[in-house]
C-alpha cells in the first residue's frame, strides 16, 4: 500500500511539474484568486517565490502551498517593495548590511546537546540560530559533533557567520564565554538540492574571541544549497566547564540586495545583571595612558603615574574588557595620588597585569537620548574628576552602565561633537534607568 501511495504521489508531482502554472494562487497585491500563470491576471504582480513556510496559526512547518493543510491558515504574503516586485520570504535583512542578507532556516538539528534537569531545552541546537546571542547550543566535547542548518528550499549561500562560545552572563554577573568551552577546528559541509550526501568540505579554525562582531567565513558562491553541516573536531577549553562546548549564534549569508529580503527580526536585548565582577589590586606594567572609551579614537583624560616610574608601586581596580580596532582594552578605576580625584577610564590591556579571561566583556544596555548638561565626569560621581565636556541639544547615544546616580554614555551631538563620559542619571531618557544595573558583588 505504501509503495502504491508513493507511486501515485510521484506521478502527481511529475504532472504538476510538467504543467507550468497549473497550480492556482492568490495575488499578494490585489487579492485576485485563481491565477495560474506567473503574473496576476488583474494587476500583473509577480507570483510569490515558492518555498517552505511555517503556519502562523498552528505552527506547522514545511508547508509549501498557499494554505496550511492542518488548520487552513493562509500563507503569510510576501512584502512588496515599491518598484522592486515581491520580496523573497526566505531571505531576511541584516541590520547595517545593504548587499548581504540572511538565509532563513526552517530547522536546526545537532548530533547531541546537554539536557539540563531544570530545563531540558535550555541548550538545544535551535538556540544557535534564534537571533539571541545570550542563548546557545551546548554539548559535551567530542570529535565529530555536528550542527545542521536546514534552509528548507534551495538557496544560494556565500558566507557563514559565527558568534563563537557563549555570549552571556550568569546571575552573579560572571561572563560565560571563558568559563565554557568554544568551537575551534571545524569542517563546513554542503548539502545540495536533490543530493543525499554532504560534500565540498571546508576546514576552518575559528578565532577565540567574543563581544566584538561576527566571525565571517567565505564559502564561495554556492547555488541550490538545502542544508549546511558544521562538524566540530576540537574546542578551546573552558576555565570552569572545560568540556561544555558552546555556540551562541550562526548565520547563513547570501550576497543579495537588502531590498529583496524580509525585514529583520527584532533585536534581542542584552542580558544585564545586578552584580559587576571586577578584580582589585592589579599591578601596572607601564605608565597609565588612558582614553574615555576602549579605542585610541576616544578623548584622553590623561596619562598617570609616569613621574619617577611611580607606576611600579601602583595598583588599580579592573572592571571589564572590550576590543577596539582589534586590540583589547580594560576599564580601570583608580585615585590620582593621595587626596587626588578618582578616574574610571580605559587603557590598553598591555599596561595592566590582569587575566583577561576572568574579566567580563562590555555589552551596551541600549540606545538613549541625552539632555544637555555640563555636569560630566570621568566616573560615577563627584568624587571623580570633572570631564569638562558639554553635551548640547538633541544628543543621542548608547548607555553602558548606571551606578551611584550616574550613567556611562557614548554621545553624539548635532554639532558633530561626540565622545564617552559619565552624566547624571536624570540626563538620560528613552530607556529604563530606574534600576541600578552595576551594583557591587
Amino acid at each position: 500500500m505504501k509503495k502504491f501511495l508513493c507511486f501515485i504521489l510521484a506521478v502527481m508531482l511529475l504532472l504538476s511539474a510538467g504543467a507550468a502554472g497549473a497550480e492556482k494562487w492568490i495575488c499578494p497585491d490585489c487579492g485576485q484568486e485563481g491565477n495560474s500563470g506567473n503574473y496576476c491576471e488583474t494587476c500583473g504582480a509577480a507570483r510569490l517565490v515558492s518555498g517552505a513556510w511555517t503556519c502562523p496559526g498552528c505552527g506547522r512547518t514545511g508547508n509549501t502551498g498557499n494554505f496550511c493543510p492542518d488548520c487552513g491558515s493562509a500563507r503569510p504574503e510576501a512584502v512588496k517593495t515599491k518598484g522592486q516586485g515581491s520580496v523573497n520570504p526566505n531571505l531576511e535583512q541584516i541590520p547595517g548590511e545593504t548587499e548581504k542578507v540572511k538565509v532563513r532556516l526552517i530547522s536546526v538539528d545537532a548530533s547531541d546537546y546537554i539536557r539540563s534537569g531544570d530545563n531540558p531545552a535550555k541548550w538545544q541546537p535551535g538556540n544557535a540560530a534564534d537571533g539571541n546571542e545570550t542563548t546557545c547550543w551546548q554539548y559535551t566535547a567530542k570529535d565529530g559533533a555536528w550542527l545542521e542548518l536546514d534552509t528548507g528550499v534551495p538557496a544560494a549561500v556565500d558566507e557563514i557567520w559565527f558568534k563563537n562560545g557563549f555570549w552571556a552572563y550568569n546571575d552573579k554577573g560572571k561572563e560565560q564565554y571563558s568559563l565554557n568551552a568554544r568551537l575551534k577546528k571545524i569542517s563546513i559541509k554542503i548539502l545540495y538540492n536533490g543530493e543525499s550526501k554532504y560534500r565540498d568540505a571546508l576546514s576552518v579554525t575559528l578565532k577565540d574571541e567574543w563581544g566584538s562582531d561576527w566571525q565571517r567565513i567565505e564559502l564561495g558562491h554556492r547555488e541550490d544549497v538545502t542544508a549546511v553541516r558544521i562538524v566540530v573536531h576540537s574546542s578551546y577549553a573552558g576555565s570552569s566547564f572545560k568540556r561544555d562546548v558552546c555556540l551562541s549564534e550562526v548565520m547563513l549569508v547570501q550576497y543579495a540586495s537588502a531590498e529583496n529580503a524580509m525585514p529583520p527580526q527584532p533585536e534581542q536585548t542584552a542580558v544585564v545583571y545586578e552584580s559587576r565582577p571586577d578584580i582589585t589590586g592589579c599591578s601596572l606594567l607601564d605608565k597609565l595612558a588612558t582614553r574615555s572609551g576602549p579605542s585610541a579614537t576616544y578623548a584622553e583624560p590623561g596619562t598617570f603615574f609616569y613621574k619617577n616610574n611611580s607606576w611600579k608601586n601602583q595598583t588599580v581596580r579592573v572592571l571589564k574588557k572590550a576590543k577596539g580596532n582589534g586590540v583589547w582594552w580594560v576599564q580601570v578605576d583608580f585615585q590620582n595620588g593621595k587626596g587626588g580625584k578618582k578616574y574610571r577610564v580605559w587603557t590598553g590591556a598591555k599596561r595592566v597585569d590582569v587575566d583577561l579571561e576572568k574579566l567580563r566583556g562590555e555589552i551596551p544596555i541600549g540606545d538613549c537620548d541625552i539632555y544637555p548638561t555640563k555636569n560630566t565626569y570621568w566616573g560615577p560621581g563627584k568624587e571623580y574628576a570633572a570631564a569638562k565636556v558639554v553635551i548640547r541639544e538633541n544628543a543621542v547615544g548608547q548607555l553602558y552602565a548606571i551606578e551611584n546616580g550616574y550613567a556611562d554614555v557614548e554621545y553624539f551631538c548635532d554639532d558633530g561633537t561626540s565622545g564617552r563620559v559619565w552624566v547624571p542619571r536624570e540626563a538620560v531618557h528613552g530607556i529604563d534607568t530606574n534600576k541600578d544595573r552595576s551594583g557591587e558583588n
